[in-house]
């Protein structure tokens, strides 16, 4: 008789946990809507636990993320602009964002999200970097982005 009073009382503590997870990736939605700007983009090369080696990336910095709610669209220093859609959601309790772009899903976990700054980062496939005139691999290779945000979306 008491399971058959804890099961419901279990299915609805269920229930809840699905609308918080849900709630949670609508409120980062509308904290990433309006326009972005990148300050810095980092890759870092991991061994053994221990940072081995770490780069700027330049080249990228200066493009700037408009994200209107399901549509995104980067505008790149040299003027380019390419367009998309994205996705925010939970997954293993991390917050995440998937950017569709040219038929291409490139996935990053949110690190930091606030109203005006946002930390997002990918594992990368390539490990391998330049240290002087030796090219070494690492066993992990992580991005980094760092946005303040320009202009509030609506």
């Amino acid at each position: 008789m008491k399971n058959l009073l804890l099961l419901p009382l279990f299915s609805c503590l269920l229930g809840l946990g699905y609308w918080t997870k849900q709630q949670t990736g609508t409120q980062l939605n509308d904290i990433l809507k309006g326009k972005w700007g990148n300050e810095r983009i980092q890759l870092q090369y991991i061994v053994d636990s221990n940072l081995m080696h770490e780069e700027e990336i330049i080249s990228e910095k200066g493009k700037t993320y408009s994200f209107d709610g399901s549509t995104i669209q980067i505008t790149y220093p040299d003027g380019t602009v390419a367009q998309g859609t994205y996705s925010v959601f939970m997954e293993e309790e991390k917050k995440k964002v998937a950017l569709q772009l040219h038929g291409t899903t490139t996935t990053y976990t949110l690190i930091a999200v606030t109203p005006t700054s946002m930390t997002w980062q990918k594992d990368m496939e390539d490990t391998n970097y330049q240290e002087g005139l030796t090219r070494k691999s690492a066993e992990r290779a992580i991005y980094t982005e760092v946005f303040k945000k320009i202009i509030a979306g609506k």
